[in-house]
């Protein structure tokens, strides 16, 4: 028989007594979740490690007195000669005093996330910020520079976080130690080991910065010859750096503005973080027991630390070290040795002659039906998949709606509906009358407007079985996410509007308070690491609004100073857009790591509303679509920030700085490419630079910015009952929750209709052996 008994532990001493109460536990007969049965008022206690000892009741037991009685409450229940075990369960309390009661953290979260807090090491170091600007600076300029080319190269922020690590400990055994005193404050270029904080500092930068700033593309599809050919406005430096700015800060204030709904409540653990925890903890040697306290093991002792496994036992370094030195080998070994190895398409070749065959399983422009489909983790990535990081169940969903999404598709080529038989099956491309690809520009005038009894002589545009079931998903989705959102997280949705307004109540009236201790004891879902940063200093909404006002301010000068015929109230569309979508989507990500853009719906809409306008059809896209994923992007950042336990004034810094970096870096390159690269984004260019992603933008603005989205969806449209799609999604999402309602049970649970609906997504130019390869792994 246990009884429990507490005594509180301040905050600041939490990580002390976390490592004094564990020196008493006796893990053979106790566990530390027998702790979790404690009175109800005290079960959401940021409860340590208990101190157990016995101790005898010295008074008389009485059978029927102890009938339903609560021993927490009255322990007298218990008679003479009985022994009991005394826990001496210490909890945390804030500074001022209050009771810290948190929700539980995640298991996932748990094993890779230290829950305890040193406010002193360093992070925003001369150091880390000076490394952190060149490798932030060096990975943007690769990017955009391999960005034209065919087949494109891109430097992941995961290689900035590898790479970092050994250049920072080289600075740290390198750097003199000297202090300097400036201004009266003193600093030094060396403050000691390079720290897992400032490593920390170091990838949220590169991340920010490494995808580019997208606004590029319209720059290029605006100015080069092969495209819309107008150098007059493609080369202004005045709409670059306002097209450029606008876009990349914007998603930056919405972001701010998200953070009670995607980063601190503890449901939303977003899987890409996890692992880059893990990588942290392997490089920095650190590992996570069972209660998120971190240990330190000394110089060549981490091994000695692991238990062996089979007889034998590595350190998490090196056995990071030996999976990467593995990965790379294998990756030459199929790109350069056994290419088949990459698209093991075995089912054509026992009959390289049969249509039906390569269509049924063909993985180039088939449907992919192929069980051993690839041996190159590079396939099995290529989709945007990351199986050892998405959940299981996520990555099955998706595997759910690819199968379904194959039975569709097929269905339609086989019957002919809308004449796919007679179009390439699994292709994003539009095709004309004569089963050709498109060529939309014989039906331009010239002033790049369309002709319209050009096209009417040439063909109407025409797409492939695939395109059509993932234009319909994209559709679907869209509504889906928005009723998932309000069905099943109505009360987070609530509850972090209310924590919100509280922040701004705060932000007005009591303007030198940390607005997030303040609001730390209404939140409807946190844990140890939100309490853990009420010692540092919140980032006021202030901050993020102005930024997004002076975004939006940036967008409407570039409407009315330059001939981009964007409408300004354009730019307040796209605003509502990502406002409204920002959180659905986000939630989605934070559980299921799967994103899908705005993309369709942001090429659709400005299709409709200012039709005939490429140039605006390409710029709303950019403001609507981009914005979004910055938004997602900079959250997912802001949380690993909150798992690390960075100042959140030091996160917002690093951020700006990042996003700077990669506005600036990415307009010098391609102004340097304009100038270094004859023939550029020229089919046949000699240097491959040939622009696949820009011409991308440039061919959906065509398709639906002249060509418009009427003719192809509107009440005579060949593809208008594609729209059914948005009612589909929110029906979908409405009977699984009605049947999680009616049956609840583990199945229901598990049953999210946007990651399935997502899955059917992965078709034209993917298919179903990209998501399928993925899931023996996951």
């Amino acid at each position: 028989m246990s009884i429990y008994k507490y005594h509180s532990i301040p905050l600041e001493n939490l990580d002390e007594a976390r490592q004094s109460a564990s020196a008493y536990e006796n893990e053979d007969e106790y566990e530390f979740d027998e702790v979790d049965n404690v009175s109800s008022d005290r079960k959401n206690d940021v409860l340590l490690p208990p101190r157990i000892y016995d101790e005898e009741v010295p008074l008389e037991h009485d059978k029927d007195k102890d009938k339903d009685k609560d021993l927490h409450q009255d322990p007298d229940a218990l008679g003479v000669g009985h022994q009991v075990n005394l826990v001496e369960v210490p909890f945390a309390t804030t500074p001022d005093g209050h009771r810290l009661t948190v929700g539980d953290t995640l298991p996932e979260v748990k094993a890779v996330a230290l829950e305890t807090d040193d406010p002193d090491e360093p992070c925003e170091t001369i150091r880390a910020y000076v490394l952190g600007t060149i490798v932030a600076s060096v990975g943007v300029a690769l990017n955009v520079w391999f960005g034209a080319r065919q087949p494109g190269i891109f430097i992941s922020p995961f290689l900035a976080q590898l790479l970092s690590y050994p250049i920072g400990v080289a600075l740290a055994r390198l750097l003199p130690k000297t202090k300097f005193t400036t201004f009266g404050r003193t600093w030094t270029l060396n403050p000691g080991p390079f720290t897992m904080k400032e490593h920390a500092l170091i990838v949220l930068m590169a991340t920010v910065s490494f995808p580019t700033a997208t606004a590029v593309d319209v720059i290029i599809a605006i100015r080069q010859p092969v495209f819309f050919n107008d150098p007059e406005m493609g080369d202004n430096k005045g709409f670059q750096f306002l097209v450029v700015l606008s876009t990349q800060f914007l998603g930056f204030g919405v972001a701010g503005l998200a953070r009670d709904y995607l980063v601190y409540p503890s449901a939303m653990t977003w899987p890409l973080n996890l692992a880059k925890l893990s990588l942290f903890n392997a490089l920095h040697r650190r590992k996570v027991n069972e209660y998120g306290v971190v240990t330190l093991p000394k110089e060549g002792e981490d091994e000695q630390q692991n238990p062996p496994v089979h007889g034998w036992k590595v350190s998490m370094f090196r056995f990071c070290l030996y999976a990467t030195t593995a990965s790379f080998v294998w990756f030459l070994f199929t790109a350069f040795i056994f290419p088949s190895l990459t698209y093991f398409n075995w089912p054509t070749w026992i009959n390289p002659t049969n249509k039906k065959l390569a269509i049924i399983m063909g993985s180039i422009t088939g449907l992919g039906l192929n069980p051993i489909p690839t041996l190159d983790w590079t396939y099995i990535s290529g989709a945007g998949l990351t199986p050892l990081i998405t959940p299981w169940w996520a990555t099955v969903s998706t595997f759910i709606g690819a199968s379904i999404g194959y039975i569709i598709i097929a269905a339609i080529y086989f019957t002919n509906t809308w004449y796919s038989a007679y179009l390439v099956t699994n292709s994003n491309q539009a095709f004309d009358r004569f089963g050709a690809y498109s060529n939309v520009t014989a039906v331009l005038s010239a002033d790049r407007t369309l002709d319209v009894d050009a096209y009417r002589a040439y063909s109407p545009l025409y797409f492939g079985a695939g395109y059509n079931v993932v234009i319909t998903a994209y559709f679907a989705s869209y509504s889906a996410i928005l009723t998932y959102a309000l069905l099943n997280h109505w009360s987070d949705l609530k509850k972090g509007y209310q924590t919100g307004v509280r922040r701004f109540k705060t932000m007005l009236n009591k303007k030198n308070k940390n607005e997030h201790e303040d609001t730390i004891h209404h939140f409807p879902d946190y844990d140890i690491h939100d309490a853990l940063m009420t010692r540092y200093k919140e980032v006021p909404q202030s901050w993020f609004l102005v930024i997004m006002v002076f975004s939006v301010v940036l967008g409407i000068i570039m409407c009315e100073v330059y001939n981009t015929t964007m409408p300004v109230w354009g730019i307040f569309c796209c605003l509502a857009m990502v406002l409204v979508f920002a959180i659905p989507t986000g939630i989605i990500q934070a559980i299921s790591n799967m994103q899908r853009s705005l993309v369709i719906l942001a090429e659709i809409i400005p299709g409709i509303a200012i039709p005939g306008r490429p140039y605006a059809n390409m710029i709303f896209k950019l403001y609507g679509w981009v914005s979004l994923s910055m938004t997602l992007l900079y959250v997912l950042d802001q949380k690993l920030a909150h798992y690390l336990h960075l100042p959140p004034r030091a996160t917002f810094r690093v951020q700006m700085w990042g996003c700077t970096i990669s506005s600036f870096i990415s307009i010098a390159i391609i102004n340097w490419q304009f100038k270094a690269i004859p023939d550029l984004c020229m089919p046949g260019q000699k240097d491959l630079m040939t622009c696949p992603y820009y011409t991308t933008f440039y061919s959906s603005a065509l398709l639906f910015g002249v060509v418009g989205p009427e003719r192809m969806y509107g009440s005579l449209g060949l593809y208008k009952h594609t729209l059914w799609g948005f009612l589909a999604g929110a029906v979908l999402v409405a009977m699984a929750w009605a049947a999680k309602k009616r049956w609840p049970n583990k199945l229901t649970r598990n049953i999210n209709v946007p990651v399935i609906i997502f899955g059917v997504m992965y078709f034209a130019p993917y298919n179903w052996s990209f998501v399928w390869s993925g899931v023996p792994l996951s």
